[in-house]
């Protein structure tokens, strides 16, 4: 198994809120196909930066997440995180080692 795990830095920017909800994750849930949800993170008080939101997408396998993001939404995931990469923090987990 293999995650992606997606965390939105704690802002009170109403615009970057709405990308992470109207481009990133829509983006996720195109190469997933389906439906991604959001969660509000309530707490992490051993971290310096803080979250607001999270998100996460399973895959069976990093060669799975390999061949997905070689679609077009896959591309479009990847160029949405490279210029949205400031406000995000994303953690790979590969279960599978």
């Amino acid at each position: 198994m293999y995650k992606l795990l997606l965390f939105l830095k704690k802002t009170a920017d109403e615009n970057i809120l709405n990308h992470f909800k109207d481009y990133t994750v829509k983006y996720l849930a195109e190469i997933a196909k389906k439906e991604i949800k959001i969660a509000e993170v309530e707490s992490n008080l051993l971290l310096d930066q803080k979250y607001s939101l999270y998100c996460d997408l399973e895959v069976e396998s990093k060669d799975a997440w390999d061949s997905m993001m070689n679609t077009k939404e896959g591309r479009l995931l990847n160029k949405d995180l490279m210029e949205f990469h400031q406000n995000i923090s994303a953690v790979f987990v590969n279960y599978s080692k």
